[in-house]
């Protein structure tokens, strides 16, 4: 996916104090698991300097989403817009009788779980393009989710952390058929993605356990920004939604200190989740080495 124009689309860089995202957690205690494992994502990034990281983390059971000071504040989506896109082909194929091909069901998975681009350039063009944006966002009450400015870039659909909880926390309630199309597909998603990328960070990481299933990003744009984003379900239950999406901006962007601030806020995260979902060594905090494997510069 080549960018070809300049956008104005920038977010302050300053990191915010941890706080609550939606009104429903408002009245949950501060000591809730999801709060809990929230605030460790939330300094585990920090202890890195001069990357945003944002992060939520939504319970399923009790409705509850929780997030930093940037879990609100939007960032380009990159390849999360995959997810709002075979949202709205499986919603319309089942509500309005959409016609959709194994072939387009295909393409969906391979949009999904090795992050085809070539397959998502396809669904976006032949399925509505902007369209499918604004329909998810008002059925999900995603308020934050926007269309890209430019119709034909998908990736510059701009979103939040804490909208991204809610859209998979949808996916986990939609019919089976559906669900297992799209969750199938991030549970099989390969170590290197279809554009030869290594997705193998934030949820995703060596090591992390616990995770059943997760949607990668990455995105250079502007020139002087990497866009570094995980969101997955952790459990086997999929109880829990964790996002965690970064950035770092710098006349060159520095990709490993980004993989390493979103795994470790991953990890973190997961570290405490995994004391709800009676996993050995629950609750335990401490960042293990993450392997980082090189990559480059790239547009997703």
């Amino acid at each position: 996916m080549l960018i070809t124009a300049m956008i104005g689309l920038r977010v302050p860089t300053a990191r915010l104090p941890a706080e609550r995202t939606t009104a429903a957690a408002d009245t949950a205690h501060s000591s809730s698991i999801g709060s809990r494992a929230m605030r460790a994502a939330d300094v585990a990034a920090g202890a890195i300097a001069d990357v945003d990281v944002a992060v939520a983390v939504l319970d399923r059971v009790t409705g509850d989403v929780v997030g930093n000071g940037q879990a609100m504040g939007p960032m380009f989506s990159a390849s999360l817009a995959k997810v709002v896109v075979a949202v709205d082909m499986l919603d319309r194929r089942r509500s309005a009788a959409l016609p959709l091909s194994e072939n387009d069901v295909e393409l969906i998975r391979r949009a999904l779980g090795p992050s085809d681009d070539s397959a998502m350039n396809d669904l976006w063009t032949r399925f509505d393009r902007m369209g499918a944006v604004g329909r998810v966002a008002t059925r999900l009450g995603l308020t934050d989710t926007a269309a890209p400015i430019e119709p034909d870039i998908w990736g510059w659909m701009t979103t939040t952390a804490s909208d991204a909880t809610r859209l998979l926390a949808y996916v986990a309630e939609m019919p089976p058929p559906d669900a297992d199309v799209i969750i199938g597909a991030l549970a099989q998603a390969p170590p290197v993605a279809a554009d030869g990328f290594a997705q193998d960070f934030g949820l995703q990481a060596p090591g992390i356990r616990d995770v059943t299933a997760a949607k990668q990003g990455w995105m250079r744009w502007p020139t002087d920004t990497a866009h570094l984003h995980s969101a997955g379900f952790v459990g086997a239950d999929r109880r829990f939604v964790v996002a965690v999406l970064g950035r770092h901006t710098f006349p060159d962007p520095d990709w490993q200190t980004l993989r390493r601030s979103v795994t470790m806020a991953a990890t973190a995260a997961v570290g405490v989740l995994r004391g709800r979902i009676g996993s050995p060594g629950a609750g335990h905090l401490a960042v293990p080495n993450v392997h980082l494997p090189g990559v480059v510069a790239h547009l997703h």
